[in-house]
């Protein structure tokens, strides 16, 4: 297990976050956009606007008692693993991907949550922890407990192997990929999970990660088109819903 060699300024904050010890919960949710963490630090109970560096967009505040992080990661693994490395240099310790993906099943709807079961690697950031054989795969407690609170707000959700990569646009240039995926039942695709996966197990902490799906990859549908923007709304919610109901089963309430 690597130390994760963080580097700090002479204010003792961590030099991309912008935090310090004393300013992150252990529990921390990890959305790609700023937009996506004003959205989940809305539904705390309270919270307070911490920093705001470069993709990374943070809050803490309490939900149900219980502190709790949100901070955005940006777009891409790399500036997820510094979030993650970062993070747990500072005392975060459980992490929840909150993010948008696209699905490769025709029968998964937009607004859909996805609850991965692990991610295949299609990424070369996280070589430096582990060779491809390796596989990302959340926390067992963490997955379960999101299935468990899915089922107790009553959300459409899914779960199976998402895949994360680094080109967005290369999706749209790869259908016989996108073919052999969805024919191995392969559900999503996005572009951050795998690095939060990967820096966890290296660091010898804990994490897992919900999608909501903003895409079909088979029916062309596409929330930036204008299409069931409402419906991804509403999953949107659910899915930070559902992480913020995790933290509380997790923390024992």
């Amino acid at each position: 297990m690597a130390h994760s060699g963080v580097m700090r300024g002479e204010d003792g904050r961590a030099p991309h976050i912008h935090l310090r010890g004393g300013e992150v919960a252990r529990y921390v949710l990890l959305p790609g956009s700023p937009e996506r963490a004003r959205l989940t630090a809305s539904m705390f109970d309270e919270a307070e606007e911490k920093a705001f560096h470069r993709e990374y967009l943070s809050f803490t505040g309490k939900y149900h008692g219980i502190d709790v992080t949100v901070m955005s990661t940006g777009m891409g693994v790399f500036s997820a693993v510094t979030a993650v490395e970062e993070l747990a240099d500072i005392g975060a310790d459980t992490f929840i991907r909150i993010g948008s993906c696209a699905t490769y099943q025709e029968k998964i709807a937009l607004g859909d949550n996805i609850i991965a079961t692990g991610c295949i690697r299609d990424e070369g950031c996280t070589l430096e922890f582990a060779p491809l054989s390796f596989p990302a795969v959340p926390d067992l407690e963490v997955l379960t407990t999101l299935i468990e609170s899915a089922k107790a707000i009553g959300a459409i959700y899914h779960t199976g192997i998402v895949r994360t990569c680094e080109n967005f646009y290369l999706r749209e240039r790869s259908p016989k990929l996108n073919e052999q995926y969805a024919k191995l039942g392969a559900v999503a695709l996005e572009m951050e999970l795998s690095a939060i996966l990967m820096a966890s197990i290296d660091l010898g902490k804990r994490a897992g990660g919900i999608l909501t799906v903003g895409s079909n990859l088979v029916t062309t549908e596409n929330r930036y088109k204008g299409q069931r923007v409402a419906e991804f709304e509403m999953g949107e919610r659910n899915m930070i819903k559902i992480a913020l109901e995790t933290i509380r089963r997790l923390d024992g309430q």
